[in-house]
């Protein structure tokens, strides 16, 4: 009986494999390590919106789900949560508009904490903001109607998290929102707080809020209109989750008016672009430079704010100029959210939740009863309340280790904590031990050699393509199917190579033949030559004579 079930994994938006996530140069660890001190201090006074944007910038900065700070966050967040476990309800602590950003941050932490286990209260939330947003789109204080920029680029964040971990949202809610940014856009480009209210200026942060916004509900309208787009009604249009697309929805906010909004927003902010208290920034330059950091990361291009190709150094510069010795970061709104919004900027969280969203895109099925290990945790079902499988922390070497190991124990948690950490980190991870996951393809136990093929596909190097080219003759279906889509996340494309589940050896040789012919075309020269990937084809043999006629 095999010890640890196959990878499911399923390679899908139209086979483009996950971005790495942009690795850091390290010079703000410090900041952010001394800013995280700051805030376990600060953990057991938060009302709970306060304690879920901690609980958010803590997980983001690296601190797993089980630190006790992180912990003592969910304590004071709990109380806004009645009724059964499996349908709760959401009652904020806060009212008359705070309430808007209270159910966002909590929602949105816990999206970032554990969002299997906590998927009815993150729907609780969601529900409680959909329901508060007004007819022009908008979200605002209750004795308002007008609209609020700011509590609406948070609404919408939250939502869009919320729909990308299974929640469902109307199309409309998406539809009404980029028209009301649209319409409160000023002429020159940007955003203020309120563009009823009289003498307000647009803002750097709030500016951020519109661009962002319209990135959002660019992206979530964009499957909609694909639906739309059908020709044949008769199809059923897939999305890139590979889930029916509702296409009954017609999108009223055109996407020429969406992008047209997004680039005069950008431009804007190449123009306006400063990091200080100066007016024009916001009410706090921490909460405009997460605002920032977010646009810029759905946005795409990261290396560019519109014309300003520094905005990150820049404003890490900014951050790390500006630190209390206490570890705390202060403007309006007081040390611990302003400290938050620093660390938040200083880790590039919109970036860390983006490479999250694509690596659980990229795939993994889920198995009941525990017979299956996806290869994303985040899939990883819970029965009784409970998570079947929590991923092993430590070191890789020691998961590796643990796989090695002929007895059964922890090898699921081992196996789910090497997922974690590639979830969390990306293919940098993976990428020194190459040599082991080589060496896995020998082993007898062909889970084993699965979790090889998993494990080299998702290195993003090419020179692990030979020996996943080479595990497509091998005897077990479950590894030739994990080589296939290793190779597939390698070639970043879907294609018709094979083999086929069930297919026989022939059908597997002329798979890796076709296979071995992509990478001679791709090979750089420094990589294996082509004649070391598979044995050369041996001669076909006369057939024997036959012993009555010498035939």
């Amino acid at each position: 009986m095999r010890r640890i079930f196959p990878l499911a994994a399923a390679i899908a938006a139209l086979g483009l494999a996950s971005p790495t996530a942009r690795a850091q140069s390290g010079r703000e660890r410090p900041a952010v390590d001394r800013g995280v001190g700051f805030l376990k201090s600060q953990v057991a006074r938060l009302d709970p919106g306060v304690a879920g944007l901690t609980a958010l910038a803590l997980n983001k900065s690296g601190l797993p789900a089980d630190d006790p700070a992180i912990g003592t966050c969910l304590a004071r967040i709990a109380p806004t949560f009645s009724g059964t476990v499996e349908s709760p309800t959401y009652t904020p602590a806060l009212r008359g508009g705070p309430d808007l950003y209270e159910a966002s941050v909590v929602l949105i932490s816990l999206v970032s904490i554990d969002f299997i286990a906590y998927k009815p209260q993150i729907n609780a939330c969601a529900q409680y903001l959909i329901s508060k947003q007004n007819a022009n789109g908008s979200w605002d204080y209750a004795d308002r109607s007008a609209g609020d920029e700011s509590m609406s680029q948070y609404a919408l964040l939250a939502l869009w998290e919320a729909e990308n971990v299974g929640i469902v949202v109307p199309p409309s809610v998406w539809d009404k929102a980029a028209s009301y940014y649209l319409s409160v856009q000023g002429g020159a480009g940007g955003w203020t707080y309120h563009r009823d209210a009289p003498v307000q200026p647009d803002t750097l942060s709030m500016t951020a809020a519109g661009v962002g916004s319209l990135l959002i509900c660019q992206k979530q309208l964009a499957r909609h209109r694909k639906g739309q787009d059908l020709i044949n009604p008769l199809m059923i249009p897939l999305g890139i989750d590979g889930k029916e697309i509702e296409s009954r929805y017609k999108v009223e906010t055109s996407a020429a008016a969406i992008n047209s909004g997004i680039n005069r927003g950008l431009a804007w902010l190449s123009s306006n672009y400063q990091v200080n208290k100066n007016p024009i920034v916001g009410q706090s330059p921490y909460y405009a430079l997460y605002g920032i950091e977010r646009l810029a990361s759905l946005n795409g291009k990261e290396d560019t704010l519109g014309g300003e190709r520094n905005w990150y150094d820049k404003g890490l510069a900014y951050v790390m100029a500006n630190q209390s010795t206490s570890g705390a970061w202060n403007a309006q709104h007081d040390e611990v959210p302003n400290t938050c919004w620093a660390i938040l900027f200083s880790v590039r969280a919109t970036k860390i939740s983006l490479h999250k969203i694509e690596i659980r895109r990229l795939g993994a099925g889920t198995q009941k009863g525990g017979e299956g290990l996806p290869s994303d945790l985040s899939n990883v079902e819970v029965v009784g309340g409970q998570i079947m499988v929590r991923p092993m922390g430590g070191a890789i070497e020691g998961m590796l280790a643990v796989l090695e190991d002929p007895r059964p124990q922890n090898a699921d948690a081992a196996l789910a904590g090497l997922v974690e950490q590639y979830k969390t980190q990306g293919p940098k991870v993976l990428r020194p031990f190459k040599d082991r996951f080589r060496k896995f393809m020998k082993h007898p136990d062909p889970d084993i050699r699965v979790v090889a093929c998993w494990g080299l596909g998702r290195t993003a190097d090419l020179d692990v393509a030979p020996t996943l080219i080479r595990s497509l003759l091998d005897p077990d279906d479950a590894v030739v199917n994990e080589a296939r889509k290793g190779l597939q996340v390698l070639a970043r494309k879907l294609d018709g190579f094979g083999p086929n589940k069930g297919a026989t050896n022939e059908e597997k040789q002329a798979a890796a033949r076709r296979r071995q012919q992509w990478y001679e075309s791709v090979r750089p020269p420094d990589l294996d030559a082509p004649e070391e990937i598979l044995p050369a084809v041996a001669p076909a043999k006369p057939p024997a004579a036959n012993a009555a006629t010498g035939q």
